[in-house]
């Protein structure tokens, strides 16, 4: 029996396709949060996402703010701005997936104790990553002794064993931050964990990006997207994921 568990995904459906096509034969799959903002392809990520038969899916902070537009209200204006055409392009229909996603919790997925949580800690810290001290891990389980533990949203990809419990983060299916040209996921077989990448084409992405005029305004911006995509560090080439690409993380 095969799980797929995919997050972070960020409107970016070729990435999200190529996973697809390789684990087309996955039994199950398990989405951890972020389908659709800060990307340009959401309508086409959102007709993929439905076509899944068989999954948990959870919502992620940028899927609340896919249903509550003042979550993005103090962003800075070229985030707005991006955010906005989204939102304004955005086909309605779209919105019974967000309606539909699941608060963190427990689940038992093909026979798994799993407890599943975007990441996002209220309150902080803001991210979780593979040095982060054991607290931050413990913040996500929230007491939760399920033998494993899974949450994305930092964008990296790692497991980590606390005192016996797994924290998995699969990374990101469409932003990865680590330096690479890849779509993160991973896979559950037979109850055993293993991170994956496939690479996909990014050229419909950056045609898109270039495609949405209001951020005209913010020539550097719209750069900074499009360099963050070809270059695999999608939140800019900076620590600490400069750090982590030179470490061998994805």
């Amino acid at each position: 029996m095969k799980t797929l568990i995919i997050s972070d995904i960020h409107g970016n459906s070729e990435a999200l396709a190529a996973v697809l096509r390789k684990e087309h034969d996955a039994d199950r799959t398990v989405f951890l949060g972020d389908a659709v903002l800060s990307g340009p392809q959401a309508n086409e990520t959102i007709a993929l996402l439905n076509g899944i038969k068989g999954g948990t899916f959870i919502a992620g902070n940028h899927d609340d703010e896919m249903l509550d537009h003042s979550l993005y209200a103090n962003f800075p204006p070229q985030w707005i701005a991006l955010n906005d055409w989204i939102i304004d392009h955005f086909d309605d229909a779209g919105y019974s997936f967000f309606d539909g996603l699941q608060d963190k919790g427990e689940h038992e997925v093909g026979g798994i104790r799993m407890y599943l949580h975007h990441g996002l800690v209220e309150g902080g810290p803001r991210h979780t990553l593979p040095d982060s001290p054991d607290e931050n891990f413990h913040k996500i389980a929230e007491g939760n002794d399920a033998p494993f533990v899974l949450s994305g949203h930092t964008h990296v990809q790692f497991t980590r064993v606390i005192n016996g419990q797994t924290f998995i983060n699969p990374g990101s299916v469409g932003q990865n931050r680590c330096g690479k040209q890849v779509a993160c996921y991973g896979l559950f077989e037979d109850g055993n964990y293993r991170a994956c990448s496939v690479p996909f084409d990014n050229t419909s992405w950056l045609q898109r990006i270039d495609e949405i005029v209001t951020l005209d305004e913010y020539p550097d911006f719209k750069q900074w997207l499009k360099d963050g995509m070809i270059q695999g560090f999608g939140v800019g080439k900076n620590e600490p994921w400069t750090r982590y690409a030179a470490e061998g993380y994805s």
